[in-house]
């Protein structure tokens, strides 16, 4: 990801429901599909992506919307609904945007919704639900 900080000068504070960012190409390499696929270590064939290229992707597209990850934040759920499976390589269409932000007990929490789509139909979505950091994630925080 030549040219893309790794961390963000993004705070969550700063992000709303309804923001969008995309759509993002990704390419998504046979050798990363199958590298995902079965036992750890073994790279396995496959015709279709695994689940493991979901979350692979959607890290890559949030760094991308956010000019970087924001530092900090603790991934407290992340959900996924598969509508079709995606070809172990090839490109995949990715668009991002905060579906919900509100204070929970634990602190702020903001939902990140990523829909997957290839030849204009929606493969698949994922949801994160990041907490902020210095939200009770640590000691004094």
């Amino acid at each position: 990801m030549h040219g893309v900080p790794r961390l963000s000068s993004t705070r969550y504070e700063d992000l709303a429901p309804g923001q969008r960012w995309g759509p993002f190409t990704e390419v998504l390499a046979q050798d990363t599909s199958d590298r995902l696929r079965g036992e750890v270590g073994v790279p396995e064939a496959g015709r279709w992506a695994p689940p493991g290229v979901l979350p692979l992707l959607s890290l890559r597209v949030l760094r991308r919307a956010l000019e970087g990850i924001p530092p900090g934040g603790i991934l407290m759920r992340q959900r996924f609904s598969v509508v079709e499976p995606l070809p172990a390589a090839g490109e995949v269409t990715i668009d991002v945007r905060v579906t919900d932000q509100r204070r929970r007990p634990g602190g702020l929490a903001t939902t990140f919704s990523f829909a997957f789509t290839r030849e204009d139909a929606v493969c698949a979505v994922v949801d994160w639900t990041i907490r902020a950091p210095g939200d009770g994630s640590a000691p004094g925080g």
